[in-house]
């Protein structure tokens, strides 16, 4: 059985570790499918923008999907600033705010990108804990993990 530490493809021991005001953007196209009746964004997918973001973060810092361990959301809040209207391309940005024994908080931006300028137009909040599902509790985060992580956040 691997342990939870084994859970990347590889690993390197030199490598640097995810900290605190790190951040992960990308920028995804608003799907006409994801407004409303007055062609703004509607409410439910300024969420899924946000999971979105969390996923691919995962995805891009090749951390292994486990039946055993993986990261759950327990707490995710969105404050709306303005609308997001169709058609749009939206920055979502991802700033870690907090590193926990097993819990990461990242503060969440969505701004719509005109050119080289952003306007933003909602800031959220997400929480996530790294479970043991086997013993149904939380497990500190594994050092590869957080090591994967810092490999695909954009420096600034």
């Amino acid at each position: 059985m691997k342990s939870p530490e084994s859970t990347l493809a590889h690993t390197d021991e030199t490598a640097r570790t995810l900290e605190v005001g790190d951040i992960f953007d990308f920028d995804l196209p608003m799907r006409w499918a994801d407004a409303d009746a007055l062609n703004h964004l509607n409410n439910a997918n300024y969420f899924r923008y946000m999971e979105e973001g969390r996923i691919r973060m995962f995805y891009e810092g090749q951390v292994q999907q486990s039946t055993r361990f993986s990261p759950v959301v327990v707490h995710c809040s969105c404050d709306f600033k303005k609308p997001i209207t169709y058609p749009a391309l939206v920055r979502v940005s991802h700033r870690v705010e907090r590193i926990g024994r097993s819990s990461m908080e990242h503060a969440v931006d969505l701004s719509v990108v005109h050119g080289n300028e952003l306007e933003l137009c909602a800031q959220g909040k997400s929480v996530m804990v790294w479970m043991d599902f086997e013993l149904h509790r939380a497990h500190p985060w594994p050092a590869e993990v957080l090591q994967a992580l810092a490999k695909c956040i954009n420096r600034r």
